[in-house]
């Protein structure tokens, strides 16, 4: 009887019934003593990505049986210097044991659409189990299929980095067997699904609280610097921007001058161009080599939609649109070229249709291929966007269209939206336009206040006219003066409502002076209204009603029927109560009865009219002009309003004794001032809240 079994031990066994030629063994003919130990240990210092490495013990199970499972492949994702190797070398040691068959280490530097790398990693691994240079084929094939035949059954760990492709991963794979294949994907890899079931793991930025640990690793023990400068410590982690290995550099940067402040270094890194060199003057630890190669690895179409975000100007995200526009070349090319550079961890998606790149990223780029002119390309972008949409905020204001009258102001569809998400873009703009004294920076100020003021964006009212004011009194010229008295009115109200008064008291006076010395009406009765205002929240009543009033003339003696209007409306805010009524009532009239029927300030009338109703002790009629007003202000979300509204509503209700909804009225709108930075009525608000 013909049995099947086999006992003892060998490296090879055969069944067959009839065997003609020779018989091949794809085994080393003399095993190496001591399995592969080729994965490097773990770092002493590592930090961080705890939930990463659970997740991969977590993929790394196996279930069922010994025998015929396929090893598990778990790919490890994120941003290049972000520490996916250390991850891979810091799970495998911490697993050592569970592998004693050997550990593989590959790396695969290779650009895209390159091959070759694996066979020599392959090459190496049966040497590594015993293959004589003479017995190992000269093959990719060949190689990857003795690595199988020999992993087969066996239990081993294959750290696979920097891969580009899925085919070059496969080329690694070991044989069926419970082993364990660490992937840090440097290009696109999801191509692994369609024959494998691959697990992704993502890595994130470092934590500031992780960063701050690993700093504090790196350096001594003993080192008393981070206890002494806590503040400079978290400057420091904020310039590193959640890099691995930007930390590692700087924390190899401080111990090895361990007499220097951390200051020192936060000042050395303080500039972002010179950042990344700093970050990169040893070769071995180099943030600027492990972008170059991240990059390199691109095609040439993408390398140019690299360069571009390095030419951004400013920090803030680019739109499709933008690159579509600067790169001259079609929007599928675009997202094509985008998704490569998502693939890479080179570029962010913070929206659909918008990406952006880290600080040290955007360095890199703007140094990888100099002297593209995109920049220029960005700024006219910005400037032919702004202005348009700009005007269409407020497109009766008319400065634009007499200043400039030659300007294309077309209609722009959801402009509103379109400045939101472009706001940190314009700034940057309006700071590289000032630096280069050029002329545009007055049009886009003028037509971006509108916006600014609506949505009280106030540090970027103020940066936006200072560059204007810059640019416009370096030149001597009367449009240019117009220009820069208009810039001041429209600084001076962002130093208003974030209660620096005298500041923009000052800065009325001025426009009111430049306007008067060039004849310039309009001007003049813009810088005295915008006094007067400032004067009301002073608290010096008769110094606004004496400027108000004075607007109001100036107001009818141009003859604008909108500029009479809001002069109407700004002397009710300080006018007797009975008189005030009147006024408010003719400018709510006009400006429903303008060609084009201005409801903001319709409704601004209403809350004025409303808050001098109270003061007359008409609570009724109070209440419907202030609930009018608060239903609109909350529709355009203008949020200064609402508490305003709020603000009367309660005194409404204490004129009518209803304290606890004069209670919720008052809690309301103190929350909405502090929330968007109005602090100054915040706290009278309170105070109010306080004594009811």
């Amino acid at each position: 009887m013909t049995r099947n079994d086999f006992e003892g031990s060998a490296d090879a066994v055969v069944q067959a019934g009839h065997v003609e030629g020779g018989i091949h063994f794809s085994l080393p003919s003399r095993p190496a003593p001591h399995p592969p130990r080729q994965i490097r240990p773990p770092t002493r210092n590592y930090t961080n990505n705890e939930r990463q490495l659970r997740e991969i013990t977590e993929a790394a199970r196996f279930t069922g049986e010994p025998g015929g499972e396929a090893p598990r492949l778990i790919v490890l994702r994120g941003a290049a210097g972000g520490g996916k190797s250390e991850t891979a070398f810091q799970w495998a040691g911490e697993h050592h044991e569970d592998f004693p068959d050997g550990h593989f280490y590959a790396r695969l530097s290779g650009a895209a659409g390159e091959s070759g790398s694996e066979s020599e990693c392959l090459r190496d691994f049966l040497i590594a189990v015993g293959y004589a240079v003479t017995e190992i084929p000269e093959t990719l094939q060949g190689r990857a299929n003795y690595f199988r035949s020999w992993s087969t059954g066996k239990r081993v760990a294959v750290v696979v980095d920097d891969a580009v492709t899925a085919a070059q991963v496969r080329w690694l794979l070991p044989g069926l067997g419970r082993s364990v294949v660490l992937v840090t994907e440097a290009g696109p890899l999801a191509a692994l699904r369609a024959r494998e079931k691959p697990a992704f793991v993502e890595l994130d930025p470092m934590s500031p609280e992780s960063a701050r640990l690993l700093l504090r690793r790196i350096l001594d023990e003993d080192d008393p610097r981070p206890q002494r400068e806590p503040e400079q410590l978290d400057v420091l982690v904020q310039r590193c921007e959640g890099s691995t290995l930007a930390l590692c550099v700087a924390g190899a940067l401080l111990a090895q001058r361990p007499e220097r402040p951390i200051d020192w270094l936060v000042r050395e890194l303080s500039d972002q161009d010179r950042r990344l060199t700093v970050l990169s003057r040893d070769e071995s630890l180099s943030m600027t080599a492990v972008l170059n190669t991240a990059a390199d690895r691109l095609d040439e179409r993408t390398r140019r939609l690299y360069t571009a975000f390095g030419d951004h100007p400013g920090s803030g995200d680019v739109s499709v649109a933008a690159l579509v526009a600067v790169l001259e070349e079609g929007e599928d090319d675009v997202r094509e070229g985008l998704d490569r550079l998502l693939d890479a961890r080179l570029v962010q998606q913070s929206a659909p249709d918008r990406f952006f790149v880290d600080g040290l990223v955007r360095a890199h780029a703007r140094r990888y291929q100099p002297d593209s002119g995109f920049s220029s390309r960005f700024v006219q972008f910005y400037v032919d966007g702004a202005i348009p949409a700009g005007n269409a905020v407020m497109p009766e204001r008319g400065w634009l269209q007499r200043i400039w009258p030659d300007l294309r102001l077309g209609s722009t569809p959801d402009a509103e939206a379109w400045l939101a998400a472009e706001r940190v873009n314009i700034r940057a703009v309006a700071e590289l336009l000032r630096d280069g004294g050029d002329e545009r920076v007055g049009p886009l100020a003028v037509a971006v206040w509108p916006f600014h003021e609506r949505a009280k964006h106030l540090d970027d009212m103020d940066a936006v006219n200072d560059c204007a004011v810059a640019v416009e009194e370096s030149r001597d010229h009367d449009a240019n003066r117009l220009v820069a008295g208009l810039a001041l009115v429209q600084r001076g109200f962002a130093f208003r409502h974030r209660g620096e008064r005298d500041k923009a008291a000052e800065m009325f006076a001025r426009a009111n002076e430049m306007a008067s010395e060039h004849g310039e009406r309009d001007l003049a009765a813009t810088a005295v209204e915008s006094l007067g205002l400032v004067r009301r929240e002073q608290g010096d009543r008769a110094a606004a009603h004496e400027l108000l009033l004075r607007n109001l003339a100036m107001a009818r003696e141009i003859d604008d029927a909108r500029r009479t209007a809001l002069a109407k409306m700004h002397l009710g805010s300080v006018e007797s109560p009975e008189a005030a009524v009147g006024l408010l009532d003719d400018a709510i009239e006009a400006f429903r009865s303008l060609p084009r029927p201005d409801l903001h300030n319709e409704h601004k009338s209403l809350l004025w009219r409303g808050i001098r109703r109270v003061e007359l002790q008409r609570p009724d009629e109070a209440r419907t002009d202030l609930t009018a007003a608060l239903r609109h202000m909350t529709e355009e979300n203008r949020h200064f309003e609402i508490a305003q509204a709020h603000a009367a509503l309660a005194r409404c209700a204490i004129a009518a004794g209803a304290m606890e909804e004069a209670r919720e009225h008052f809690t309301r709108s103190a929350s909405i001032y502090r929330t968007w930075g109005f602090l100054d009525q915040a706290e009278q608000v309170q105070a109010e809240l306080d004594r009811s």
